[in-house]
């Protein structure tokens, strides 16, 4: 059994690959179980985005795996029927929480919500993801619990652009 900071490829084999794969961008991984805590924090409230944060890890060279092994709600986080602001609270219970109970793991994206408005990243999320998830592995994650969508988005030749994924199992 692998420890809870590593991962191979070929643990890939059981994995849906779901949407387009880029050569020139990371790929991006998702446990099965992160991804259904994430849809269902989502749906939570359907009236104002909501958000949090994609912690895993980032594996190998050509090409880069993005491993998102877990989703940290942004409970702090100030939200309206159409914008999202992550306060320094929230960045604070963020780094106290994830070096207590994920020091293995990295900050490798954001995910929120846009009820009912669709699966894209506006000017003020753009703004957010080059200012805040600037890395090159850095990824966005955007729901729209009303319509039942959901997208990523990762950095690939300098801009941020969507992607397709991979979902697996276990990771």
């Amino acid at each position: 059994m692998l420890a809870p900071d590593t991962f191979r490829p070929d643990q890939l084999r059981q994995a849906r690959k779901v949407g387009t794969l880029h050569k020139d961008g990371p790929v991006v991984v998702i446990a099965d179980a992160v991804l259904e805590a994430i849809l269902e924090f989502s749906e939570q409230d359907l009236t104002k985005e909501r958000g949090g944060f994609l912690l895993g890890g980032v594996y190998g060279e050509s090409p880069q795996y993005v491993v998102i092994k877990h989703f940290h709600p942004a409970l702090e986080a100030q939200g309206n029927s159409a914008s999202l602001t992550f306060t320094h609270e929230t960045w604070a219970r963020l780094t106290r929480e994830s070096e207590t109970h994920f020091p293995q793991h990295s900050l490798v994206g954001w995910q929120h919500t846009h009820p009912g408005f669709g699966i894209f990243l506006s000017g003020y999320d753009l703004f957010i993801h080059k200012n805040f998830f600037a890395q090159p592995w850095q990824v966005a994650l955007v729901v729209d619990p009303r319509r039942h969508e959901f997208g990523f988005y990762h950095w690939r030749g300098g801009e941020v652009m969507d992607c397709g994924f991979v979902c697996g199992g276990e990771l």
